[in-house]
């Protein structure tokens, strides 16, 4: 009922919000200025570049890299921290500046996908690398406009648009026994665009316990027209089995685990004279069976059996923009109902349901909460001045009412040098594993607050035809931090809130782009963080095992005709600890070096590419001692009909 209310109330406010008089459609990556206000076209752009620095990785860049996961791919950007358990994908979770993972906000064409349940599904994105047209990624909070969570940063994927008929295969075999296919077709007519892509990988695992296979189906549809604006509907399953060898407790090396992911979405943007309204609606499901033995060989008595859990989430938004000679300003709501299913989060039911991946099992408790958010934001220009404030009152059923808000505030010297600082407040809310989760090894706080931060940046960007260069200082003052910690004498981990944990850092890039016979790329970018606070008295599991230094230096080199070799050389220095499963001793984290490389060929038909990874079959490991592949070589081929 919840579900088909949602889509009821979104269709209603389509027609009551569209005005009858004729209207001028913007298009993505126009800007129109009306009056010194600028107005951006795009629909999908997670914030404005006026006022912060948000990072772009597109298409071309994508196809120039050694990855073969939207994961692999981040972890190639400054300021982020990827701490891989598997590889390809399987599960990766990302932090930006010394956050936790769960203070990301993660978008799906601007469609919030971020996982209640815990974030170490927010990556189970339900679509293959190859179908991504750019990631844009905003570091520092965004709460105002996005909303609670957005704390520590936010990503948004953006899929492929086609401009023409296409049909595409991909096929790829490397180490470990990877393989993987990727069928792919497109319709593009005046008005409307169709994309569809089916995908399959798995591999036998680069050690034992660790083979996967993985199925996704993503389909997009994008319909202009003249009187109504704008349609934009997406669809997409996951499904995904995997070996977790040591995955949440090295004491375990058999766990396994099964995740299903479905998702839809439908946007509706118009834009007439000075208007814009958009508005979005979406349902997200996540099922997860965690074997801590898989197939339950050779539990211990005390194994009652797997864990299961069934998340939805429903939501929706509204928003309005007006652009004068004032200042532009906007004004939105969003709400979003989460909800649970589960044998171990959450309150117990008074009638236990039926697993329906597995009828054998029950679910014995469930949890709901609802969160709505109302902001205004407003934005101008002033000469060479652009100024952008605005505020957010949030509430939930669970937590109450939160007011965040926040300043951008850029100077620019030239067209192509600018200045800017802010200042940013954001909320993020404890998930369900947060409150609720009890194991062996773990048991959660049902009293935690939610965490709060301040976060002032200053930074600068250069930029030209062939070259940028941008660099951004920050620090951020977190109150009430969650994180699992456990004392020196104690079996389990404590889901807890500690005292102020305050970050301060910088990162900056560089990219340049020349007309060489020998290279005509280089890049470069450094990230450096340092937390005020230390785990002298306890082990923290995450909040204080932060990626302090991350230095990553690219290149590429047409060597002949269309073949170009591209690398990427990264070296990664972790703060924090963790025990050894063998000594039990304290461990700190070494600094380790990774080279991939990238050997293409590309003509407008066929693409032929053979990937190394790891080229210096570097030890090392993202998470505890939860060692990661070695070297290992991936070749694929992608046929394109047009």
């Amino acid at each position: 009922m919840k579900k088909k209310a949602i889509v009821c109330v979104f269709l209603a406010l389509i027609f009551r919000l569209t005005p009858a008089q004729e209207y001028q459609l913007l298009y993505d990556d126009i800007s129109v200025a009306l009056n010194d206000v600028e107005v951006n076209g795009n629909r999908n752009k997670l914030y404005s570049e006026l006022g912060r620095i948000l990072i772009v990785v597109d298409k071309s860049e994508i196809a120039m890299t050694a990855v073969k996961s939207i994961d692999e791919l981040l972890n190639l950007v400054g300021g982020i921290d990827v701490r891989h358990r598997g590889n390809n994908g399987i599960q990766a979770d990302i932090s930006i500046r010394g956050g936790s993972f769960d203070q990301v906000l993660v978008l799906l064409n601007g469609i919030n996908i971020t996982d209640p349940q815990t974030g170490h599904y927010t990556m189970d994105i339900p679509l293959d690398i190859a179908d991504v047209e750019r990631v844009e990624v905003l570091q520092g909070s965004s709460a105002r406009v996005l909303g609670p969570n957005a704390f520590s940063g936010a990503i948004n994927i953006v899929t492929t648009e086609k401009k023409q008929h296409e049909l595409n295969l991909q096929m790829n075999i490397g180490s470990f026994g990877y393989l993987s296919e990727n069928l792919t077709g497109a319709l593009s007519f005046e008005r409307f665009n169709g994309f569809i892509s089916v995908s399959h990988k798995k591999s036998d695992g680069y050690r034992e316990n660790t083979d996967f296979s993985r199925l996704n189906i993503y389909w997009v549809n994008s319909l202009k027209t003249k009187e109504a604006g704008s349609f934009d509907a997406q669809f997409s399953i996951q499904q995904k089995s995997f070996g977790a060898n040591g995955f949440y407790s090295l004491a375990y090396p058999n766990q396994f685990e099964h995740t299903k992911t479905g998702l839809a979405s439908l946007s509706w943007h118009l834009s007439r004279n000075r208007w814009r309204h958009s508005a979005k609606a979406y349902w997200r499901r996540h099922d997860d069976r965690f074997e801590l033995f898989r197939a339950a060989e050779n539990a211990p008595e005390w194994y009652s059996g797997h864990n299961y859990h069934q998340t939805d989430v429903s939501g929706g938004s509204l928003s309005t923009t007006y652009a004068a000679a004032w200042g532009k300003a906007t004004l939105g709501y969003d709400w979003r109902n989460e909800h649970i299913y589960s044998n171990t989060l959450g309150d117990e039911m008074n009638v236990p349901r039926p697993v329906p991946f597995d009828k054998e099992a029950r679910f014995t408790k469930e949890t709901n909460r609802l969160l709505s958010n109302f902001f205004v934001d407003y934005a101008k220009n002033v000469e060479r001045w652009y100024l952008s404030g605005g505020g957010a009152l949030s509430f939930s059923s669970d937590f109450g009412s939160h007011l965040y808000g926040g300043v951008d505030i850029a100077y620019h010297f030239t067209d192509e040098w600018r200045v800017f600082t802010s200042a940013n407040t954001a909320v993020r809310l404890p998930t369900f594993t947060d409150l609720y989760y009890q194991s062996a090894t773990q048991t959660a706080n049902p009293d935690l607050n939610p965490e709060k931060s301040i976060t002032v940046e200053l930074g600068t960007e250069l930029s030209q035809n062939s070259w940028k260069i941008n660099a951004t200082a920050f620090y951020r003052i977190g109150s009430a931090i969650i994180d699992w910690v456990k004392e020196p004498d104690a079996v389990k981990w404590e889901s807890r809130n500690l005292t102020n944990v305050n970050a301060l850092g910088g990162d900056c890039s560089f990219q340049y782009r020349l007309d060489s016979r020998f290279i005509n790329r280089i890049s470069g970018a450094y990230s450096v963080v340092y937390s005020d606070k230390s785990a002298e008295n306890f082990d923290s599991k995450y909040a204080l095992d932060y990626l302090r230094h991350k230095v990553i230096l690219g290149a590429g080199h047409p060597l002949w005709a269309q073949l170009v070799l591209s690398w990427n050389l990264s070296l990664f220095d972790r703060s924090g600890n963790y025990s050894d499963i063998n000594s039990g001793a304290t461990t700190d984290y070494t600094p380790y070096c990774l080279l991939d490389a990238r050997l293409l060929w590309q003509t407008k038909w066929l693409n032929l590419f053979v990937d190394a990874n790891n080229v210096f079959n570097t030890e090392y490991a993202d998470y505890g001692g939860l060692p990661q592949p070695k070297f290992n070589l991936n070749t694929g081929v992608v046929i394109k009909i047009k």
